[in-house]
């Protein structure tokens, strides 16, 4: 009886196995690829809100640092609800060796009183302006010891260390410390509030900015510090630095007169701001003049 032929070499088989396994192996790993890639996209897709919630939230808190009068970073005052026919004048940056004695003279003139945010660094070159100042009845508030652009950046122990090294020059200085403070260029951050309630200083923004350091035009800052003006409002201005007109002067100088003259025409007196602040009063409705028609409710942040 014939026997079958023995089978082949098993050896001979190799090189199509190898192939077929490497095709396999292949195969699955494209696979998983595509599972796993399926998975990244499906997670990507679902992180969306919260990537988007945590923009969202960067974003805001940018623009607040970057808002001046927005309360988001804590209490702010834009302007003040009084019945008292009163404006706050607060000048910034100085004191000035040169515009700050002018602007005292003429704020005299007109019996107007005063609030000057004073860098603590220039306070203490010219002490004898702010007791000038003190004399003539107006109030001294902080606006920090350098007047650092990098303000916003600082860490809470620098900002304290800004805050605190002035707030003890102008006290010494003035023989009464600060109540309100300002930031510089109006620019905070999250952990300058804790630190102002811990002072009990208010945080003062404003309701009306001159522009007055960069707009040489009198006119146009008169406009802007006029529209829409009523009671209660927070005009802001500057004797540490001011614009030149055409004339190579001040604008502050004919900007100053002139607003002295229209706050009298309508009936309202420039105070300094603790003395607005401690007038405020949001229980009494705001009248009408016949004069500017209705007053719209103010706005007061604490």
């Amino acid at each position: 009886m014939a026997l079958p032929p023995p089978p082949g070499p098993v050896a001979a088989r190799g090189p199509v196995m190898a192939r077929l396994d490497a095709r396999h192996v292949f195969q699955a790993v494209n696979a998983l690829d595509g599972l796993l890639a399926a998975g990244a996209a499906w997670h990507a897709v679902a992180a969306i809100p919260a990537v988007a919630a945590i923009a969202a939230t960067q974003a805001a808190l940018t623009a607040s640092c970057l808002c001046p009068r927005c309360s988001f970073l804590g209490p702010v005052i834009t302007r003040v609800a009084t019945a008292e026919p009163q404006v706050a004048l607060t000048f910034d940056d100085g004191p000035d060796e040169t515009l700050t004695p002018r602007i005292l003279t003429l704020l005299a003139q007109y019996d107007a009183r005063a609030s000057f945010f004073c860098i603590g660094r220039r306070a203490r070159q010219a002490p004898h302006l702010i007791r000038a100042a003190v004399g003539a009845g107006h109030s001294i508030e902080n606006h920090s010891w350098d007047h650092s652009p990098r303000f916003a950046l600082f860490g809470s122990r620098r900002l304290a260390r800004e805050i605190d090294d002035t707030q003890d020059l102008l006290a010494d200085v003035s023989g009464r410390a600060p109540s309100c403070f300002r930031a510089p260029l109006g620019f905070r951050n999250p952990w300058l509030a804790p630190l102002l309630a811990e002072r009990a200083l208010h945080y003062a923004a404003w309701s009306h900015r001159a522009f007055d350091t960069q707009d040489p035009a009198p006119a146009r800052i008169a406009r802007r510090l006029s529209r829409g003006l009523m009671p209660g409002a927070v005009l802001l201005l500057h004797d540490g630095r001011n614009a030149r007109d055409y004339a190579g002067r001040p604008v502050l100088e004919t900007v100053l007169p002139g607003l002295l003259r229209g706050l009298q025409a309508r009936g309202l007196r420039a105070v300094d701001l603790p003395t607005l602040l401690a007038r405020h009063d949001r229980a009494r409705p705001p009248q009408d003049t016949p004069e500017r028609g209705p007053i719209p409710a103010p706005r007061v942040f604490r």
